[in-house]
């Protein structure tokens, strides 16, 4: 009997919120765990991570990433791939459509990414609605959570406690993750280069940023970042 894999869908009701850097280093690090991990890209329009998927293997840089893109229905062809893949991360359209309708509906888990920003309540506040509505046509609970991204660096900041308090309306839907992601240069080089942070080296290397994402793979995996060559 084959094992099928697990689909992680990043998903959220608008653009720029950081969602393809997280989604595009949690593919890295799943890729340097060993993890058989394709990344798929269903954002026709904007196809960001398909771009950094193409700088990383023009780059030699390994373990390779296989990257595809999908567009349309999507459901059955991710059902296909979650039978090839362990890990299968998708990187949905910054807006509602029926390629993240038909993700959200079948993935193992959604993740929302969203800035601590008003704009970004209200697209939360979309995605609840999108949630619930897939929840019932599937006739399953979705296994959803809110995370904070593109966050200052000073934990203290009005805006970022303020939405932390507003996510509790949607905690039954999007449960808050305690991991948050900052705005930091380190993703922009690393997004650059085809690099997740955790692969940055030298002057570039941010051991902050590396610990973000080390969480939020713990958060999402419940288990430790180790990648192959540490085992």
């Amino acid at each position: 009997m084959t094992t099928q894999g697990r689909i992680y869908a990043f998903a959220t009701g608008k653009g720029g919120v950081g969602k393809t850097t997280a989604a595009v280093n949690i593919a890295a690090m799943c890729a340097l765990t060993g993890k058989e991990t394709l990344l798929v890209d269903t954002d026709y329009n904007k196809p960001d991570a398909s771009f950094w998927a193409t700088t990383r293997h023009e780059s030699g840089t390994q373990p390779s990433i296989t990257c595809v893109t999908k567009t349309g229905k999507v459901g059955y062809d991710l059902t296909k791939l979650r039978e090839k893949y362990e890990i299968v991360i998708v990187d949905c359209a910054g807006a509602d459509s029926i390629e993240m309708r038909q993700t959200v509906a079948i993935c193992d888990m959604l993740i929302v990414p969203m800035k601590p920003a008003q704009f970004d309540l209200w697209s939360v506040s979309r995605m609840e609605s999108i949630v619930k509505e897939m929840q019932e046509k599937m006739e399953r609970t979705i296994n959803a959570y809110s995370m904070l991204s593109m966050v200052h660096n000073n934990p203290q900041v009005r805006e970022t406690t303020e939405t932390r308090q507003s996510l509790q309306e949607f905690a039954e839907t999007f449960p808050l993750m305690q991991a948050a992601i900052c705005d930091r240069i380190a993703y922009v080089r690393a997004n650059k280069a085809g690099l997740g942070v955790v692969e940055l080296s030298g002057s570039d290397a941010d051991s902050k940023a590396m610990a973000e994402m080390q969480n939020l793979y713990r958060e999402i995996f419940n288990e430790e970042w180790k990648p192959v060559a540490a085992r």
